[in-house]
């Protein structure tokens, strides 16, 4: 299954890069179109390790995100 990530930026947090950046240090794969992130997971445990990581380093960069999930 695939996680999609994207993001909503703030003119008043950090910048595209920067958060960009933060996702790669924690180990998501930037991915152009209409998402941000893709990132695979096989079960239910999987993806709740990637929302908690989703949320701690967005957390401070006074961004927004949506996750949408596909069977794929």
């Amino acid at each position: 299954m695939k996680l999609y990530l994207k993001i909503y930026f703030s003119s008043e947090g950090k910048s595209a890069m920067d958060v960009i950046k933060i996702g790669e240090k924690a180990g998501f794969s930037p991915h152009v179109g209409d998402f941000d992130f893709v990132v695979d997971y096989d079960t239910l445990e999987e993806y709740e390790v990637i929302i908690k990581k989703i949320h701690k380093m967005l957390k401070g960069t006074k961004t927004m995100y949506k996750v949408s999930t596909k069977n794929e």
